[in-house]
């Protein structure tokens, strides 16, 4: 496996079972995506964030499934996931760096742009809605999914709901309890469903049609899912 940031928390005891959850709530935001959209065959997509593990079922699942459905897929990461192509030989890997938050593409260049569990790790809300935005440039249509802030597990610490107190107790906390890659703004920033929609609101803005969706695990919505549109896009 490339290095890379451990998003996963592997070492967890709890690790193992996340994963066969996760998978089953990926599979499960991809049909509400396939509900949203329609004439997929040939759809060219640009995925950010691809993760350059190889290990776990949930990662990079969705890059198979947009294959299966007849997408041209590339995909972009600040890691190297040049590897990628072994697992995955019909994706088209980008280069670049994503240090000033622009994606090393030209604007309208894709069908869609997706990034699955991405959101949360850029930093402050200033740079999601840079984030946000930087899809809605390269694409046409956007598929971005993000934990629910208010489910009641947080799965990249494994710890149940200190995520709802205020950011900065919680953020205490993980202090104290030794997490501190994940007491870092840079690093976690999770989101609501109302907080999700004034970002999209704020990088959208009058040129997009969007919808949140969600998807349940454990009993209670815990996946977020941004679907928009550009405004009379088959004329972009």
């Amino acid at each position: 496996m490339a290095q890379g940031i451990d998003y996963f928390n592997r070492e967890h005891w709890l690790s193992n079972i996340q994963e066969e959850v996760s998978f089953g709530a990926r599979k499960r935001m991809f049909d509400t995506w396939l509900d949203y959209g329609q004439g997929l065959d040939n759809n060219s997509l640009l995925d950010v964030g691809a993760t350059p593990d190889v290990e776990r079922a949930d990662s990079n699942c969705f890059l198979k499934w947009f294959h299966e459905k007849g997408m041209q897929v590339a995909c972009y990461s600040p890691e190297n996931i040049n590897h990628l192509n072994d697992l995955f030989p019909f994706i088209d890997v980008l280069q670049g760096d994503f240090n000033d938050q622009q994606l090393p593409v030209s604007d309208i260049r894709y069908d869609w742009c997706a990034s699955s569990a991405v959101l949360e790790h850029v930093g402050s809300l200033e740079s999601q809605i840079q984030f946000v935005s930087e899809h809605a440039r390269v694409a046409k249509s956007l598929f971005l999914t993000t934990p629910n802030r208010y489910h009641w597990l947080e799965f990249h610490t494994k710890i149940p709901f200190i995520h709802w107190l205020p950011r900065n107790f919680h953020r205490l906390l993980l202090k104290i309890f030794g997490l501190n890659f994940w007491a870092s703004e840079k690093n976690l920033r999770l989101v609501g469903k109302e907080e999700l929609s004034s970002i999209a609101q704020v990088a959208l803005g009058d040129e997009w049609d969007f919808e949140i969706r969600t998807v349940s695990t454990l009993g209670m919505q815990s996946n977020l899912l941004l679907l928009a549109s550009r405004r009379n896009h088959n004329n972009s």
